[in-house]
């Protein structure tokens, strides 16, 4: 392919048909890219000179590429491939999940899921074979001898193929018949996917929605394949590493759902309060300190109570008794979590606050909540502000005409951020957002609750990974953490928020790092009392009942109904014939997604837990040592998973008849 011929009028893919008549194949790939991927087609290279050059040898055939400072293979392109494909399958980097941790397993249905597939499993391989893959990510195409090895050797279900330098893959169209490996992955019901050009961030934000849609069943026992190695195809694979272990965290289960659901109906029949809208607001001219309960707030103490009249203060979680311990009152407090031990954390630091407060409750801080979270929290709140989270099932059934709020996960400091930029204030400090540790063994501020409350649940970190620090070094996360870091990523470019991170953690996109120390306000101290009242002023007031008086009960049990009923007649098709999880996977996932078009939220009640079952049944299913043992172990399978979406569908039923027929005050309960 000659990379220094002038290039002729017309649109780019008329341009290198015309030019490269004479090469029969590049001609096809392209026609097959222009049906296939067009946009990927749109990509390929047109210019007055290419960057690089085609090497062919003396039949004519291309079998290096030219770099213009050296060869890309320094041999013949196949040979290179075969030899570095039989040196990759001897060790290959895959990414093999771990087995269920039982303690972790809150969900009841993925427990029982596993409890009967542990006991059915006891001769389980260590990890998926070598031909048994779920996805495949070949990270550099070149020329593209590799690719059709790979696919044939890991038995991959989903092929993705990166390739950011984009004149690497207009070469491979005049060496790889492309149409042949794409009708190589449609034989093994495999789907392959291409991804060209980019950065690292834009390669990661092509790749979710794949991962998205392939669903957790394809992550055990994918493979990485680097065919070269350079600063972004190695960040392309970190990328995918955190993916995957963001995929594989449960989003959402029954019971917790079911919880979020009674929690809210009783939060919005027995107290006032403001509701925060998810839109942004006019903006606050004050500076905020949106303050989380990382290891390094410990020595930012002195520097928040320096600034503390001059500076908004908005703590979340456990946060809120480190700076009451400090003699530090904050002015908001967000909270999101809806289960008893949130409710038990703050008693402990109501009574550690002894004589900071008259009466019961926290006085003048202004509790920001989850309308989700358990009734004992806004108890222990004079004035609440409350918001509906998106993708709940009780904001999906509840929050008919309001806005609920994106970026309120996985931690109370994500939604502390989110929130305080919605309500105004875009001119941000953060202290302990550290996203992970620089030491294991201190995964807090050591005056939280997880270490001074004897009876607060163990929540040891685990930390599997490292990323570049705030101020340097690296920094312990782990997946949660880096989906903790891309929130507030995410927050602070679609608010535009100026933001300097005080924080010695993790490094966060977008936000300057500050030593405390360096912090200067220049300010004049701040009218609190007036900006939490331009807060109001832009919310909307509910007294106790009123807010569920606009949402329609009756059609929400409705629809309840109807899909209870259609999920059972999908599963009398679907699981009674299924004989592969990953093709009853994906099925599922076909179905509440389309069912929660027809029935709206009443599906996410339900959508968690029937999704989670798949993968943990996965795990067992791809250590199968043969083919009996896999059907053996897909009819405990198919048992358990129809006896644990009838016991929830029945618990369902009963929750919403009971809503229903209750008028809307008297659906309180105590927390």
């Amino acid at each position: 392919m000659g990379g220094t011929e002038r290039r002729a009028a017309g649109t780019p893919l008329q341009q290198r048909c015309l030019l490269m008549a004479e090469t029969s194949l590049y001609e096809k790939n392209l026609l097959f890219f222009t049906a296939a991927y067009p946009p990927v087609a749109e990509m390929l290279p047109v210019r007055e000179t290419d960057l690089t050059q085609a090497v062919f040898n003396d039949d004519g055939a291309i079998v290096d590429i030219d770099l213009g400072q050296g060869l890309f293979y320094n041999r013949p392109a196949a040979e290179f491939a075969a030899e570095q494909v039989a040196a990759y399958m001897a060790r290959p980097t895959r990414i093999v999940v771990e087995p269920p941790n039982f303690d972790d397993l809150h969900d009841a249905c993925t427990h029982k899921m596993a409890t009967q597939l542990e006991a059915a499993a006891p001769d389980r391989l260590p990890q998926p074979p070598l031909d048994r893959g779920g996805i495949l990510l070949i990270i550099g195409i070149g020329l593209g001898l590799h690719i059709s090895d790979l696919i044939a050797q890991t038995g991959a279900r989903h092929v993705i193929l990166v390739e950011p330098i984009t004149e690497f893959l207009d070469h491979s169209l005049s060496v790889l018949d492309w149409q042949a490996m794409w009708a190589q992955c449609t034989e093994a019901g495999a789907t392959i996917d291409i991804i060209a050009g980019g950065d690292p961030a834009g390669i990661r934000q092509r790749l979710e929605p794949l991962m998205l849609r392939f669903g957790e069943t394809a992550i055990d026992g994918s493979y990485i394949y680097l065919h070269y190695q350079t600063d972004v195809t190695k960040a392309v694979a970190a990328g995918f590493h955190d993916l995957a272990g963001m995929t594989a965290i449960l989003k959402g289960y029954y019971a917790d759902e079911k919880l979020m659901v009674e929690n809210t109906t009783a939060n919005v029949a027995t107290h006032d309060f403001w509701l925060i809208e998810g839109e942004l607001r006019a903006p606050i001219d004050a500076p905020v300190f949106v303050v989380g309960a990382g290891p390094s707030l410990d020595a930012s103490i002195e520097i928040i109570r320096k600034w503390q009249d001059r500076a908004i203060i908005v703590t979340a979680g456990s946060t809120l008794q480190v700076l009451l311990h400090q003699g530090i009152v904050p002015d908001f407090h967000v909270e999101k979590e809806n289960t008893q031990p949130t409710v038990d954390r703050l008693r402990h630091i109501r009574t550690r606050a002894g004589d900071q407060f008259e009466g019961d409750t926290f006085g003048s801080i202004r509790l920001v909540a989850s309308t989700t979270v358990k009734p004992g929290v806004t108890e222990l709140f004079d004035e609440k502000f409350l918001f509906l989270r998106s993708a709940l099932s009780s904001t999906a059934m509840f929050g008919a005409g309001h806005r609920p709020i994106d970026g309120t996960s996985p931690y109370s400091a994500n939604a502390a951020l989110t929130l305080a930029a919605i309500m105004g204030f875009r001119n941000v400090y953060l202290f302990g957002c550290d996203c992970g540790a620089r030491d294991a063994s201190h995964h807090h501020s050591g005056e939280t609750a997880y270490y001074t409350l004897d009876s607060y649940p163990d929540r040891g970190v685990d930390f599997s990974s490292r990323a570049p620090g705030n101020f340097g070094g690296e920094v312990l996360t782990n997946s949660y953490f880096a989906w903790s870091r891309q929130t507030y990523e995410q927050v602070i470019a679609a608010a535009g928020l100026t933001v300097r991170n005080c924080s010695d953690g993790v490094m966060i996109g977008g936000a300057q790092p500050l030593p405390p120390d360096d912090l200067v306000l220049t300010n004049a101290p701040l009218d609190k009392t007036a900006i939490a009242e331009a807060v109001k002023t832009s919310s909307v007031h509910f007294t106790p009942g009123a807010y569920l008086i606009d949402q329609d009960v009756a059609a929400v049990t409705n629809n309840w109904n109807a899909f209870a009923g259609e999920l059972r007649a999908q599963l009398d098709t679907s699981l009674d014939t299924a004989d592969d999880i990953h093709r009853f996977d994906q099925q599922l996932r076909g179905f509440l997604d389309g069912a929660a078009t027809k029935f709206g939220g009443v599906t996410i009640m339900v959508a968690g837990s029937a999704r989670s079952m798949a993968p943990v049944a996965g795990y067992y299913l791809n250590r199968a040592p043969d083919a009996a043992a896999q059907a053996s172990l897909m009819d405990v399978f198919r048992a358990t998973y129809r006896a644990e979406i009838e016991r929830i569908l029945d618990d369902g039923t009963a929750l919403m008849a009971g809503l229903d027929a209750a008028p809307a005050p008297a659906l309180s309960q105590a927390g």
